[in-house]
């Protein structure tokens, strides 16, 4: 009975267009995987890393999202954040359930969520706790209603990264976006769906003009898949993109707009074309450097930071890692075992993540975790040699 409503649905969803996947232009961010890095992660600027999912459809499309998602209560409940799980249950928070198709993927904008300390799990930039928050949940299918790859090696699970990130109205979406807005992001695969849960800075003060969601292939903005206005500052999908580019508009409160505090907020954003490319020249370099890194080789290239090894008992799962530098705690990365060691296997972990390389390699750390004969694992900080 399940396998015939599901068809029935299915049909009734089926898209009309059939773009082809594309993977293209990069735009700068704070924190990145190599390739077998986990994506159940979350980035805390400038350095904690942890890992869930956002959609538009008119008539059974709402019924057909009820069916077959968790509700964002739910997926923050997945994520182990009960205090996120409760603002999305509350007065404040808009169920969405909208889905745009495409070829191969169903896209869905489930909910969204805004306010200061409404989560267990506060993202920190640079020492001070970034309290005041947007929460989005987002889920994403295969049009077919084949599962998405749930372990990291699973082959089609680097073929299949997407960009989610906020887009404001009035702002070069090439600037302004998850990347420049402190965002972070937990995801993982349940029952065949990807579920991502996305967080950046609490987006109500620019309620009184358009604030658009964009969910897109790859793991960067490509300005090629949107059109953005210059002269009214609007943002549309391009829609001869080969590929998902599905684009939301929020539901804001506009009581909530702070002109002021929104126009501030962009200048301090916004770079001056010197700066952007000496950013762009130091981002290369930095994937220059991680394309060659392996556990095998990570010697040759970088050194550990001693002051940052620690270790995690074999009984301790699912535990953020603190590191320090100088005596300086500059963050932490979420170890998860099932994630880092899906194999079993001791020594080393593929999944390397780099961050706070906002100055290029001189900034750049290098996280790994190696489960050892105990079952304990040893956490390090790793830096470029100079």
């Amino acid at each position: 009975m399940t396998e015939k409503y599901d068809d029935i649905l299915k049909q009734a969803l089926a898209p009309n267009e059939e773009p082809d996947l594309r993977l293209n232009r990069k735009i700068i961010n704070q924190v990145k995987e190599t390739d077998g890095m986990m994506k159940k992660r979350k980035k805390w600027a400038p350095g904690i890393v942890f890992a869930i999912a956002l959609t538009l459809v008119l008539g059974s499309a709402g019924v057909y999202a009820a069916y077959r998602f968790l509700t964002p209560q739910e997926a923050a409940e997945h994520t182990g954040d009960k205090k996120l799980a409760a603002a999305f249950e509350s007065e404040d928070a808009v169920k969405i359930n909208e889905t745009q198709h495409f070829r191969d993927y169903d896209v869905t904008l489930l909910g969204i969520v805004s306010g200061e300390e409404i989560a267990d799990h506060l993202t920190e930039k640079n020492g001070e706790v970034q309290a005041d928050r947007t929460y989005a949940v987002t889920a994403v299918g295969r049009a077919d209603g084949s599962s998405m790859p749930e372990q990291l090696s699973d082959p089609e699970y680097d073929s299949e990264r997407f960009f989610i990130s906020p887009l404001i109205e009035g702002c070069n979406p090439l600037f302004v976006n998850i990347g420049s807005m402190d965002g972070a992001y937990v995801e993982f695969t349940q029952d065949g769906i990807l579920y991502r849960l996305t967080e950046c800075d609490n987006l109500e003060m620019f309620a009184d003009r358009t604030v658009y969601l964009c969910v897109l292939s790859g793991d960067f903005f490509d300005e090629a898949a949107y059109s953005y206005d210059e002269a009214s500052g609007a943002i549309t999908r391009t829609e001869s993109y080969e590929g998902v580019n599905a684009l939301f508009t929020l539901p804001l409160d506009s009581k909530q707009a702070d002109r002021e505090a929104a126009e501030q907020y962009i200048a301090d954003l916004m770079p001056d074309e010197d700066s952007d490319q000496d950013s762009v020249q130091e981002q290369s370099e930095v994937d220059a450097f991680m394309a060659k890194i392996t556990p095998e080789n990570i010697d040759q290239y970088a050194e550990r930071v001693e002051s940052t090894v620690w270790t995690i008992p074999a009984d301790e799962d699912g535990v953020i890692y603190h590191y320090m530098i100088d005596g300086e705690e500059l963050g932490g990365v979420y170890m998860e075992r099932a994630r880092m060691f899906p194999d079993g296997k001791t020594g080393m972990s593929d999944r390397l993540a780099y961050f706070d390389y906002e100055k290029g390699m001189e900034s750049l750390k290098i996280a790994t975790f190696t489960l050892n004969e105990d079952g304990s694992v040893t956490c390090a900080i790793y830096v470029p040699i100079s």
